[in-house]
């Protein structure tokens, strides 16, 4: 009897084997097919997997724009099969029988009480080939369209990628990376990727709100008490959501921190000197110093930096081991791209790298095709790498749904509508939700691209100053993987940009007064101007011709009608940026405007005194009592090292220099007040007022006793 049941128990462990070996070779792969729904009919696409001993599902229904959403309690019994989809109302449940030949499941779908037919088939191995071969040539005509017309834009290197699903079907090089040594690009060559940095931002932003440790639309006064802006109800009400979406009211003000060498906290505290020139959320302004605060804002709630953030929680989790946040960085590896531009005879010319570290947050990433392709697989699977998480499904759609839609009409007719999220611009190609960011900085234009209903992500990568060919080729890519009829967008493009350098040419020439000559010889235009928000801009003469520093620029400076100047060379002068120099009312050139940031009044920069002014040698010999129709005024340096004048009866004023050997009463400032001097030795004083001039001599010390 013993041996009889152990027999019957052997007969069953195999029989449940064979069951289960069957229900594992049955259902693993990828099924396509529909459910006919009353007036529809949902196209699904399943895929099953075994591990662990367990079967796996997950199921995508595209026209709802539902994807990977795991299947649960799947049992299949002999021919039979059967398996739910998790976490959606009404019980969704698919009851099937599996064909004879084993490639089709048919059977009902029941959810809410409504049953509907199903049916299923299994891709092939010969369907796989032929998708295999279908991509191969796309892949092929793809590369031959790159060799074609990288040489019309004049690009000298670029990297590309495509991942679809979770799969990286391209990664390549294309060009050089060293044009002059031909040194080739490959998928590993480090390219800034410039503004696609801020979608790293928001990602980063994003983690720190699923821990709690920050809120969308708490005022980011509670995480910065320091925030202060121009608009003060903009300061107090800025949320991150703001920072991230261009709502500040802020215009972009770039050429505050374009070149400069300010800190990071530096250009934070000039934020409050910064013109604004719309209301605070009226408006959608790209404007890279907000992505600066929402950097360092990240980095003081986490308690180390937004590099720190980004590097080990984006970074490492994804094995982006290349990418960097410095082209110094960059420049230490051994396969980084050079960056260039084209000349006015349409030649590649190398260019200077641009280091915006401190900017960082707003655009100072590099990575290779290589890393972006794990970045592109995190985004496509909702804030998921493999079996980890990273940012909660919820948070992510936050990132790429619209928060700011924009009032312009598209220019064409693929482009119906353009929005922003958080880091991302939102558009539809062709019908096809698509979510990019371009990004372009000195010698550099890249583009990071998302069909996340199509599973399709891209990434191209050039070394051309501000080019528009990664936009033709991430359109040529999305043309020939969504199966659509393709575009010309290389044609389009060139002719856009013939038309654009006509206009540019015609429009170059500014107008100008002729035959006239500045109010004050050239040295009296000589100093340092300062502004709180730009900070200073320097004015030299040498060899009777003037020239200006601002930043990182430099340009000799033409007379071009009154006291209007301009630059010669570089930025300023393709920018035709022109300085207008003031005088006060004592005919003195006391400040200087420029339009560096044209949606504003002209940016105003006040001459600061020489530095002689502050030197306590000179002070102390304007120190002492002045004779003023038997008043005396009596002028001394105080603790702190300023000079400090009292007058009869009234309070004492504390001298503020103004120019050479003039100085501001402080609160008082229609009083000037004027030293005289002969042989270095101070004579008298002048009371320089609105109502007339008023002189008080010096008086000798022995008068004094």
């Amino acid at each position: 009897m013993k041996i009889k049941k152990l027999f019957s128990i052997v007969i069953l462990i195999v029989l449940m084997t064979i069951n289960f070996l069957t229900a594992q070779s049955l259902l693993p792969g990828k099924w396509q097919g529909s459910i006919k729904t009353p007036g529809q009919e949902l196209e699904v696409i399943l895929e099953f997997t075994s591990e662990n001993d367990q079967l796996k599902g997950f199921i995508d229904i595209p026209v709802q724009n539902a994807m990977d959403i795991p299947l649960q309690n799947i049992i299949v019994k002999e021919n039979n099969v059967s398996f739910a989809i998790k976490g959606i109302p009404g019980n969704p449940k698919f009851d099937g029988t599996i064909s004879a030949d084993k490639d089709s499941i048919k059977g009902d779908f029941t959810q809410s009480g409504g049953t509907f037919p199903f049916s299923l088939a299994r891709i092939t191995k010969q369907q796989k080939q032929e998708q295999a071969q279908k991509l191969e040539e796309k892949l092929k005509s793809l590369h031959t369209f790159i060799d074609t017309t990288m040489d019309k834009w004049h690009v000298a290197g670029l990297s590309v990628a495509v991942v679809k699903e979770d799969s990286i079907l391209w990664a390549k090089g294309f060009g050089y990376r060293d044009y002059e040594e031909k040194v080739p690009v490959n998928s590993q060559t480090l390219f800034p990727i410039g503004s696609s940095t801020k979608a790293f931002t928001s990602f980063a932003a994003g983690l720190l709100v699923d821990e709690g440790l920050l809120d969308w639309d708490t005022p980011i006064h509670e995480y910065m008490p320091d925030f202060e802006m121009q608009d003060n109800f903009a300061a107090n009400e800025m949320t991150t959501i703001d920072l991230l979406t261009h709502r500040s009211g802020l215009p972009r003000h770039d050429l505050m921190w374009y070149g400069a060498d300010f800190t990071r906290e530096e250009m934070y505290n000039r934020l409050q000197y910064l013109k604004p020139n719309k209301p605070f959320r009226y408006d959608f302004q790209y404007q890279n110093l907000m992505y600066l605060t929402a950097g360092l804002m990240i980095g003081r709630i986490s308690k180390s930096s937004w590099e720190d953030v980004v590097a080990q929680r984006i970074f490492e989790p994804l094995q982006m081991s290349n990418s960097n946040f410095s082209v110094d960085v960059s420049q230490m590896s051994d396969n980084y791209s050079l960056p260039y531009k084209t000349n006015k005879n349409d030649e590649i010319e190398k260019m200077k790298f641009r280091r915006i570290s401190a900017m960082g947050p707003a655009g100072s990433i590099n990575s290779c095709a290589d890393d972006m392709t794990q970045w592109l697989k995190l985004l496509l699977n909702k804030g998921k790498i493999g079996d980890t998480q990273l940012m909660m499904e919820d948070t992510f759609a936050n990132l790429i749904k619209p928060h700011m839609v924009f009032g312009n009409e598209s220019s064409t007719e693929e482009f119906t509508y353009t929005a922003y999220g958080l880091g991302w611009f939102l558009h539809t190609y062709r019908g096809h939700p698509y979510v990019e960011h371009g990004g372009n900085i000195d010698g550099f234009s890249a583009l990071v691209s998302l069909l996340p209903d199509d599973d399709l992500g891209i990434v191209v990568l050039t070394n051309q100053n501000a080019s528009s060919y990664p936009k033709i080729v991430t359109y040529n890519i999305m043309d020939r993987f969504l199966d659509l009829e393709p575009v010309d967008w290389h044609a389009r493009k060139l002719q856009k940009l013939e038309k654009m350098k006509e206009i540019k040419e015609e429009s170059k020439d500014l107008e100008r007064v002729p035959d006239t000559e500045p109010s004050h010889e050239l040295e009296d235009y000589v100093g340092i101007y300062e502004n709180p928000g730009y900070g200073n801009m320097e004015i030299g003469l040498t060899d009777g011709e003037l020239h200006f520093i601002l930043h990182s620029f430099a340009s000799p400076l033409e007379h071009w009608h009154y006291d209007v100047f301009k630059p010669t060379e570089g930025l300023p002068a393709e920018s035709n940026i022109l300085l207008e120099f003031h005088n006060n009312v004592q005919g003195e050139i006391d400040k200087l405007s420029a339009p560096l940031e044209v949606t504003v009044a002209p940016i105003e920069f006040e001459k600061l005194p020489p530095a002689k002014m502050s030197d306590p040698e000179l002070l102390s010999r304007f120190s002492g009592k002045y004779d003023m129709a038997g008043n005396i005024v009596k002028v001394e340096l105080n603790k702190a090292g300023k000079l400090v004048l009292t007058f009869p009866g009234q309070p004492v004023y504390e001298l503020k220099p103004s120019s050479h050997n003039k100085f501001e009463l402080v609160n008082n400032e229609e009083i000037t007040v004027k030293f005289h001097m002969q042989q270095d030795e101070v004579t008298a004083l002048s009371f320089i007022q609105p109502n007339g001039v008023f002189k008080a001599e010096k008086m000798e010390e022995e008068t004094e006793k």
